[in-house]
């Protein structure tokens, strides 16, 4: 019986990458026709024929609080790195230098990876470079960098990050990884 458990619920679990696919596909369009549904519903279709389309990630609680500091906290790291940046690109534009930072992350969900990797893209100043997925390492460009002491800074950034989301998304990964510490 939990053979077929699993097996509806990881059709559920892909079913629902598809639709967030397709709902991808609309917000990239930027609207909702006839046609423009047809093209996403085709070309969500040969994506899941052509690749293995990966089972959404499972979340087995979220914190509301903790979400919403992170939320909040997100957004104030958002203000401050765009008047850094901002202030940079005015006042002092030869002289901003950046740094590839190797970041080795604690969590061992990918969905907590992914959100950390978003997070620190979306901020400017910060861009993912290269992920290797195995080994929970994140390289990421940080600027400004000037001395090693900002390094460490920008990799404790993308560490806060990834502790402020731990905290708000409980994963099955993250669950089994703290008991195995134990």
């Amino acid at each position: 019986m939990s053979g077929i458990g699993g097996t509806v619920r990881r059709a559920g679990s892909r079913l629902v990458m598809v639709v967030w696919l397709f709902a991808v596909w609309l917000l990239l369009w930027g609207r909702a026709d006839a046609l423009i549904a047809a093209g996403g519903a085709v070309a969500v279709a040969a994506v899941s024929v052509l690749t293995r389309t990966p089972a959404t990630p499972s979340i087995r609680r979220v914190r509301p609080l903790w979400f919403a500091a992170a939320v909040l906290e997100f957004a104030w790291d958002l203000l401050v790195s765009s008047l850094v940046i901002g202030w940079h690109a005015l006042y002092r534009p030869r002289r901003v230098r950046g740094a590839i930072v190797e970041v080795d992350a604690r969590t061992r969900s990918e969905l907590i990876l992914l959100a950390v990797t978003t997070s620190i893209s979306l901020r400017p100043g910060t861009l993912l470079v290269d992920p290797d997925w195995d080994r929970h390492v994140l390289h990421i460009h940080a600027m400004p960098v000037r001395s090693q002491r900002e390094a460490d800074g920008a990799r404790n950034g993308v560490l806060r990050t990834e502790e402020r989301l731990m905290r708000a998304l409980v994963t099955a990964e993250d669950t089994e990884s703290t008991r195995e510490d134990r």
